[in-house]
């Protein structure tokens, strides 16, 4: 009799075994059904939209790989023309799309099943002017819109303005003079302690999207030329709080108040002053400068020799006009989008208690309509950042003596650099 009941509970415990064996089959085999997409970034903010993306459409599986750091645009350029392990979909920086732009293994949006041209007047043209390639074919679509402002401190703004209202200040800082008369006389009052801007970079961001190069020529927009001048005139002017950008001190003086004017663009709300001064909520505002500009950008491309174009389509899609997830993305992270569908019904209730209950998406969609649309090139990035502004810091140095001096090195470092340009 016992060693029947054992008998039994064996053959309960085997059965146990098999449902439980083939319960995790039929789970495998639902797995299995997920078709899958690897998408590569070079931050970790598609986070948010992989897992709205899932929610959405859970038979569609998104590998999702951060490559942070300097690397990233080698490496992804490496993965598509070796066509190892290379991503589906991949994001690309403001400052590496043109370069990217003509590659064969960006696949063509503008062309059926995808016909993006349709969708593109949802976006704002000043995004639009870096999705097309020197072909007129969309290759890669903008998700995010940087148009800037100025962000002030509002207790210095009522100390030394007389008022923090965002429309007032505006007014107040409409030119370059302006800005300069303030922070001479902010420097003195406050005895050196209070400056109206943290640093040259203040100034050179609001030009930062200017074209260096037409056809095949180097070109000087009088803008760059003004910007030799303008820093150099706020340094003996003493309106530098002489901080460098990402520096402990940069922050800190968010933080403190100890600058009065921030020019960033709609991404610094999250990612520069929360980030650099969360103990100040409340104290900030937005006004207009003297110029309308953006700064940074991030666009989304898909790779030529995918099998999966379709999942990648739809991702892609869903990332720049499913108006749902735009919505939720804004309000979630205080993301302002490229679609001006979205923005606009946004602005017109959208606040920010860091910036003292200001509209903020309304700010941003009346910049971002102004910010003027340029058709750059490959160049534009590396003669900005490795080689005018290089230049323009020896210059404000005193190390280039003369704005000609200045021309002339500029030219001659093109040349070395990009031997093929025309450089008279």
């Amino acid at each position: 009799m016992r060693s029947m009941k054992i008998a039994v509970s064996l053959m309960l415990s085997l059965l146990a075994v098999i449902i439980v064996l083939a319960g995790c089959t039929q789970v495998g085999a639902k797995a299995d059904t997920r078709r899958e997409i690897t998408v590569w970034s070079f931050t970790d903010e598609a986070k948010y939209a992989i897992q709205k993306f899932e929610q959405k459409y859970p038979d569609i599986k998104v590998n999702f790989v951060n490559i942070p750091g300097t690397f990233y645009i080698t490496k992804l350029k490496s993965a598509l023309q070796t066509a190892s392990k290379a991503p589906d979909v991949f994001m690309i920086e403001n400052g590496n799309i043109r370069e990217m732009i003509d590659v064969p293994y960006l696949e063509n949006l503008s062309a059926p099943p995808y016909n993006a041209n349709a969708l593109l007047p949802q976006q704002y043209p000043f995004v639009q002017a870096n999705e097309k390639d020197s072909e007129g074919n969309v290759r890669a679509l903008g998700y995010q819109a940087t148009p800037g402002g100025i962000y002030y401190r509002r207790d210095l703004a009522k100390q030394y303005l007389g008022t923090d209202d965002p429309d007032q200040v505006s007014k107040m800082i409409d030119t370059w003079d302006k800005i300069f008369d303030i922070g001479e006389r902010v420097q003195k009052e406050s005895g050196g302690k209070i400056h109206a801007l943290a640093n040259w970079n203040a100034i050179t961001i609001s030009y930062d999207n200017l074209p260096w190069v037409k056809g095949n020529k180097l070109v000087f927009d009088d803008s760059y030329l003004h910007m030799l001048d303008l820093v150099r005139e706020a340094r003996q002017r003493h309106v530098f709080a002489e901080l460098d950008n990402g520096s402990a001190g940069y922050a800190a003086s968010m933080q403190k108040g100890e600058v009065m004017f921030y020019p960033g663009a709609s991404w610094a709300l999250q990612y520069t002053f929360k980030a650099n001064a969360p103990d100040t909520s409340g104290k900030w505002g937005l006004a207009h400068g003297p110029t309308s500009f953006s700064s940074g950008g991030t666009y989304i491309a898909m790779y030529s020799k995918s099998d999966k174009k379709d999942l990648a389509w739809k991702f892609i899609s869903f990332y720049n006009f499913d108006h749902q997830f735009l919505t939720e993305l804004s309000h979630d992270q205080d993301y302002f989008t490229s679609n001006m569908v979205v923005d606009d019904q946004l602005a017109q209730t959208v606040t920010s208690d860091f910036l003292g209950g200001q509209k903020h998406f309304e700010f941003f969609s009346e910049e971002a309509k102004k910010v003027p649309s340029y058709n750059r090139t490959k160049y534009d990035n590396v003669i900005i950042n490795d080689i005018y502004k290089n230049v323009l810091q020896l210059y404000l140095n005193n190390k280039i003596a003369t704005k000609d001096q200045a021309v002339k090195r500029i030219k001659r470092d093109v040349k070395l650099r990009f031997p093929e340009l025309d450089v008279d």
